[in-house]
């Protein structure tokens, strides 16, 4: 979700779901003495205790405001937070956030070295840092939206460098802009924009459950890791990543990656099963500005599905190695080196192709290979591939020819 979203996502205090006052039986903070002092005015408590760390425990924060103050070196434990717009710090450093509550829209300034420990967020609620916000951790923090409506979700994270460990959302938007981190969580129909300001964000995802629709777009990302994750539906269509995007040791569903930029586009050791649809693609990876492909020990099987794999006009190697689809589709494809390796598919399209090298080796087509219109520099067919028993070869119109 990108800042413009939650402007018009913080206009609207009347969609936020609040828990109410006293929650838990709870004092209203507004009764804590000499910490509420320290809390709306940070210099009386540097001069009456210097840099010793503030602990505030048990409190409820509603009707009580804090804004554009600076919070430093505070723990808050087994707090609610409760309302709209009333704490909106300038800042918090040093801060943690540990079994707290959250109901409402908290735009809490820019965070930096700020933990969030255990927490719940209500769930059409918002608890983000600001631009520039660096080392924030959500850490076995738990989101569950119940609103099928993306308009109504809400969200949580900060714009600028964050990590999700052992989390739980559903139907959420996750905040960041410059760095994200998941590792370990539990996400159900996560929406995870990326905006333009930052400069595109490193994305790297790892050992986590992602059910539903896991919505990466648009986006600008400097590059995206995903391994020994299970995923049902990644929704990269439209994003535009820098660098790289690797896949590895992944079993999943479906994936629409028909992206921009990306130099290198790599899958290894995954196996995917996309469910049938009628939609044109169950599997898509592609971008025009590849530079490098690489799908290694990885398959892509099931019933009427089409794998959608390529680069573009600068395409230098398209490689596939022990690898085995139901259908691929290479069609229109450009590359200076395709090499079909170690490979099994039931049909291939790469009807249309300008290749520099193609070379096939042990790759068996069981039932049919398009090369027609195909135009080669070399052709090379190696260990156990044979073309000659294929009835489904097509070499219309290509210059293609097969040793006698």
């Amino acid at each position: 979700m990108n800042r413009r979203l939650l402007v018009k996502l913080l206009g609207s205090a009347a969609s936020i779901s609040l828990l109410g006052c006293e929650m838990n039986g709870k004092k209203n903070v507004r009764s804590f003495g000499k910490t509420f002092a320290y809390l709306n005015d940070p210099l009386l408590r540097k001069r009456e205790s210097g840099d010793i760390p503030l602990v505030v425990e048990g409190a409820e924060f509603s009707g009580a405001h804090f804004d554009g103050i600076d919070w430093k070196k505070i723990t808050f434990r087994n707090c609610d937070f409760v309302g709209a717009y009333e704490v909106k710090p300038a800042s918090i450093e040093e801060t943690v956030f540990e079994g707290c509550r959250f109901s409402g829209i908290f735009n809490l300034g820019t965070l930096k070295n700020v933990r969030f420990i255990r927490c719940l967020i209500a769930d059409t609620s918002h608890v983000v840092g600001d631009v520039g916000s660096t080392g924030v951790v959500f850490d076995s923090c738990e989101m569950m939206g119940s609103d099928p409506e993306p308009n109504h979700w809400g969200s949580f994270g900060a714009y600028g460098d964050v990590s999700f460990i052992r989390c739980k959302a559903r139907r959420t938007n996750l905040s960041g802009e410059t760095k994200h981190l998941m590792r370990e969580c539990e996400f159900e129909d996560i929406h995870c924009g990326i905006s333009k300001d930052g400069g595109g964000s490193l994305v790297l995802i790892e050992n986590c459950k992602l059910r539903g629709r896991f919505r990466l777009a648009p986006a600008l990302i400097r590059s995206l890791t995903i391994r020994d994750t299970v995923i049902e539906m990644l929704d990269l269509a439209g994003a535009t990543i820098k660098d790289e995007l690797l896949i590895e040791r992944v079993r999943g569903g479906s994936v629409e990656a028909i992206i921009k930029g990306a130099k290198r586009l790599a899958v290894r050791d995954s196996q995917f099963t996309p469910p049938a649809s009628g939609e044109k693609f169950a599997f898509s990876l592609a971008s025009n500005d590849a530079q490098e492909v690489l799908i290694e020990n990885t398959s892509i099987l099931g019933d009427n599905i089409l794998v959608d794999i390529g680069g573009g006009p600068h395409t230098e190697s398209l490689v596939f190695r022990k690898s085995k689809f139901t259908r691929l589709d290479l069609q229109y494809a450009h590359a200076a080196h395709l090499l079909l390796e170690e490979f099994e598919a039931n049909s291939v399209r790469l009807n249309d192709a300008r290749i520099g090298k193609l070379e096939l080796s042990s790759a068996v087509f069981a039932l049919t290979l398009d090369l027609s219109n195909t135009q080669v520099h070399e052709f090379q067919k190696t260990g156990g591939t044979d073309l000659k028993k294929l009835s489904g070869l097509k070499l219309d119109g290509s210059n293609i020819k097969l040793p006698q």
